[in-house]
């Protein structure tokens, strides 16, 4: 265990103490949703006082039901939505800039942008992060079977 502090934007200042597996956590969200470790903890705390199901369930939801979300490739973080009625993946902007398809199509069009030199085949469902949970893709496909893709 660790002792760790942090300061929140209005200056409170909250010590406890955290494992490195939790610590880790931490700092995977706070990468993941842009914070530093006071946001992850204020924006936990802030879906734990709502009621949502998880952390910060809606707040990735954009207006026409796309789900915010993002990938991390060659020193960029690629912004995208995600249409859960069709599955598709539109990529907001830069040289991948478009709708795909499928989560795996638009991860492709990111790779052959990027590095072009790399076999661009991924599995999109694991290749993009929801931006409010930090979780993959696959977290929110449809048609899974105890696990396993279908």
């Amino acid at each position: 265990m660790r002792n760790k502090e942090l300061t929140d934007e209005r200056g409170h200042t909250v010590e406890f103490k955290l494992s490195k597996e939790d610590e880790a956590k931490v700092t995977l969200l706070a990468r993941a949703w842009g914070v530093d470790g006071g946001g992850v903890v204020h924006r936990l705390l802030e879906s734990f006082e709502s009621g949502a199901g998880g952390p910060v369930a809606d707040a990735s939801a954009v207006a026409d039901g796309a789900v915010s979300v993002h990938a991390r490739y060659d020193g960029h973080r690629i912004a995208a939505e995600f249409d859960p009625a069709s599955e598709s993946v539109t990529i907001l902007a830069g040289p991948a800039e478009g709708r795909y398809k499928s989560p795996s199509g638009a991860a492709t069009a990111v790779l052959q942008a990027y590095n072009p030199g790399v076999a661009p085949h991924r599995n999109g469902w694991s290749f993009w992060v929801v931006d409010a949970s930090g979780a993959r893709l696959q977290s929110l496909r449809h048609g899974r079977a105890s696990g396993r893709e279908v």
